[in-house]
């Protein structure tokens, strides 16, 4: 029983950190979100409105993962799904017509795809500080548990790196 609890944990202390690390790169911060509201007749507008409401969420998710001490996975679950049908009911209120519910689901799945990208750039990043390299001096390279079927942001091993939707 007492390894079980440990186990949990320190499974809930992993989740806070990664949820930390990659919650502040996507956005999240402390403090209160900007006042008023920007033009939203533009797609420009409409694309700093979007922003600013994720990293609005984003914030409010990682305070409450942060003081979910030894509960942070259930936390973050719950946090998935309430705004999962936050999405739905918001995309709900337009006729079927405007096709919000498509761009909703390609929205959740770019989103569930984020944190593996953002942690698999922060790895690269890492190992970058610290001298790691793929490429043993001879021109090959070699796989240092992870896979190069991602995105890492390492151009000199696949051309130019592709651009990714934020």
């Amino acid at each position: 029983m007492c390894g079980e609890l440990d186990e949990g944990a320190a499974i809930d202390e992993e989740l806070l950190a990664r949820f930390q690390l990659l919650a502040k790169r996507a956005g999240a911060a402390a403090g209160a979100p900007p006042a008023g509201l920007p033009d939203l007749d533009g797609p420009e507008g409409r694309g700093l409105y979007m922003d600013g409401l994720f990293k609005a969420g984003l914030t409010r998710a990682l305070a409450d993962a942060e003081a979910a001490e030894g509960q942070r996975v259930d936390a973050v679950a719950s946090q998935a799904i309430a705004f999962a049908r936050l999405a739905g009911f918001l995309a709900g209120q337009l006729p079927p017509e405007a096709d919000l519910l498509r761009a909703t689901i390609e929205a959740l799945t770019d989103g569930y795809a984020t944190p593996r990208r953002l942690a698999d750039a922060e790895r690269a990043r890492h190992a970058h500080e610290h001298g790691h390299s793929h490429d043993d001096g001879h021109g090959h390279h070699h796989d240092h548990d992870h896979h190069h079927d991602h995105d890492h942001d390492h151009p000199h091993h696949h051309g130019a790196a592709p651009a990714r939707r934020t």
